[in-house]
Parts: structure tokens; sequence; C-alpha cells
């Protein structure tokens, strides 16, 4: 038996150790090159995010990988990624291959199958590839906008800075904390009304009862009032005075013919006239009346 040469050995070692370092690097990025896989082909237009070794799952399943990326010059300048799957995976035509990243930054190329047909994507088949519109996609729209609304933010601070500095606000708010005294003010000499109001209150309710009290005696005293009799004699009062008001009125009294008589009345008229003149005549001549005589 030959002897196996140091250079050999070294040559060997050195073929084994390069294999076993392209098969760790493989591993870590998540290539098994031991796994029987079939390669596919999809085009995307925007690859922000995938990366090599990048998982290729179906319903949340990971059944293949990113193996490769290229650019494709010819064609818009669209990416064309390789796919490794597993072995046994068929992709039905009309499926999706949709690109979602998240927002940490991590890519993931979800696979929906069409169940609508039986026929299947061959190896040479292209695929176009779907990128779903994320949330730093959604921003990357938003930040125009953003930058349109920052002038208006401006203004708006400038406009709440001016507002705050301007002394017509700080005499607003003095006269709002003079009004606040005013109203604890207020409300102290309300709460001082009402203290004495609860005193006053029992006394005035004491006078009250007793007013009610009085009300009730004379309720009860004109009760006892003997209402009947006192209407007969009212009532018998009143014939009376109609009875005499029908004798001044009538011809046949003495009374009534005093009242009633007009030539009676004449003729007192005409004697108190003449007695009048009587008199008067008396004071001017008393001689005429009066006769003195001295012996």
């Amino acid at each position: 038996m030959n002897k196996i040469s140091k250079e050999v050995k070294i040559g060997l070692a050195f073929v084994i150790a390069i294999f076993i370092l392209y098969y760790g690097i493989s591993f870590l990025k998540g290539i098994n090159i031991f796994k029987p896989s079939n390669s596919f082909m999809v085009v995307f237009d925007d690859v922000a995010g995938l990366t090599q070794a990048t998982p290729v799952t179906l319903n949340g399943f990971q059944v293949g990988l990113v193996s490769s990326m290229e650019l494709d010059a010819k064609h818009n300048n669209r990416v064309i990624t390789y796919l490794d799957m597993d072995k046994g995976i068929k992709i039905p035509k009309g499926s999706k291959m949709i690109l979602d990243v998240s927002v940490l930054g991590s890519a993931t190329i979800m696979m929906e199958t069409n169940p609508y047909t039986q026929e299947y994507v061959s190896n040479t088949d292209t695929i176009v590839g779907i990128r779903n519109k994320g949330m730093i996609d959604a921003a990357g729209n938003m930040l125009p906008q953003v930058q349109n609304l920052l002038p208006k933010i401006d203004s708006i601070l400038s406009g709440i800075n001016l507002l705050v500095n301007s002394p017509a606000l700080t005499q607003s708010l003095a006269d709002v904390n003079q009004i606040t005294n005013d109203l604890a003010k207020t409300t102290k000499q309300l709460n001082s009304m009402m203290a004495t109001l609860n005193k006053d209150v029992p006394t005035i309710t004491g006078n009250l009862s007793q007013v009610s009290t009085d009300l009730t005696g004379v309720s009860k005293q004109f009760n006892q009032i003997d209402l009947a009799a006192t209407y007969k004699s009212v009532d018998a009062t009143m014939k009376n005075i109609e009875s005499l008001s029908v004798k001044m009125n009538s011809k046949e009294s003495s009374l009534g013919l005093l009242l009633n008589d007009r030539q009676l009345y004449d003729s007192l008229n005409a004697t108190i006239g003449n007695a009048s003149l009587l008199l008067k005549d008396v004071k001017e001549n008393p001689s005429r009346y009066i006769n003195v005589k001295v012996f």
C-alpha cells in the first residue's frame, strides 16, 4: 500500500476546508445545499428590503428562499429574483408572489396559489412579482404631503406665538382673574345671606304659623255667628228704611207734605225773607220799634 504524500493530504484538507466554509456560509444564509430544490424566476420592479436568503412562505410556512438576484437591463431595469423552492412544491399558473417588507425592514415573499387551475409554472417561466404597499411605502408617499404642510404648521405656530405674547391676552387673563375674584366674593356674600336667612326662616315660619292659628280662630268665630238672624235683622232694618223713604215721598204724611209741597216751601222762603228784612230794618231804625221815654 502506497503511502499518501503530504502534498495530497494538504490538498484534500484544503478542499474539505473550502467545502466546509462554503457550506457554513450557505447554512448561515439559510441555504441547505443538500436539500433538493426547484428554481423559479420572479421579476420585481422594486426589491427594496429584499436580500439573498429571504424566505418564501405559503400560508405562513417557509417553502423556499431567495438564492440570487440580478438586474435585467433589457426590460426597464427590472430585477430578476431566483427562488429555490422545496422539492415537490408546484406553483399553479396565475399564482402571485407578493413581496412584503415589515416596519423593521425584514422582507418576505408570500406565495398565493391559484386554486382554479391544474397547470403549473415550469422552471423556464417567469413569474411577475407584486410589491405589497406597507407602512414604509405609505410613509414615503406621505413625505411630500408633510413637506407641503410644514409651511402651514410654521404659520400656525407663529400665530400661536404672537397670540401668547399679545398684551391683550395678558389683559384678558387679568380680567378673567378679576371676574373670578368677584365671583368668589359674591359667592361668599350669598353664603352669608343664606346663613342669615336660615336663621330667620324658623322665626318667619313661627309667625306664619301664629297667623294661621289666628285666622283659624277668626274663622271659628265667624262660623259661630248666626248668619240667619243677622240677615233677618238687616232685612228688617232695610224694610224700615224703605217704609220711611216711602212716607217721606208721600203727600199724605206731614213729613211728606213738608218735603213735597211747593207752596209751603215758597211761603216759608218768603217768610224767612221778610224776617230777614225786618231784622235789618230793626238794626238800621231801632227807634221805630223801641220807644224809650225818660220822665
